[in-house]
């Protein structure tokens, strides 16, 4: 993997779980400027996937690698920013989540 391949996916990764991030603040949808940068932020992550795709990275393993890293970071900002207290059973089945996904590319 080159450098530059590392960079779009940790970019693609970045974009989509700042546009997550950022949704709260959108109210809805109502708020036009968080609004504006939560699209802008999922469109600039999309053209990030789009160049790994066309770069030769397999869809099958790019679209799992980077949906994981978005939810995984999406618990990390919930419980940092939103102050989510998330129950031993939620982060029973997020760890559980990660195994199987882990478990899936060794087969």
């Amino acid at each position: 993997m080159t450098a530059g391949t590392m960079a779009l996916f940790v970019a693609a990764t970045l974009f989509q779980l700042a546009g997550a991030s950022i949704l709260p603040a959108t109210r809805g949808m109502t708020a036009p400027w968080p609004s504006l940068a939560v699209f802008a932020c999922y469109a600039i992550g999309l053209i990030c996937m789009a160049r790994l795709v066309v770069s030769g990275v397999n869809l099958s393993l790019l679209i799992p690698i980077i949906t994981l890293a978005i939810i995984i970071g999406s618990v990390v900002v919930g419980l940092a920013i939103y102050g989510d207290s998330p129950s031993p059973m939620k982060l029973a089945w997020l760890a559980g989540a990660v195994i199987c996904m882990g478990l899936s590319f060794t087969a």
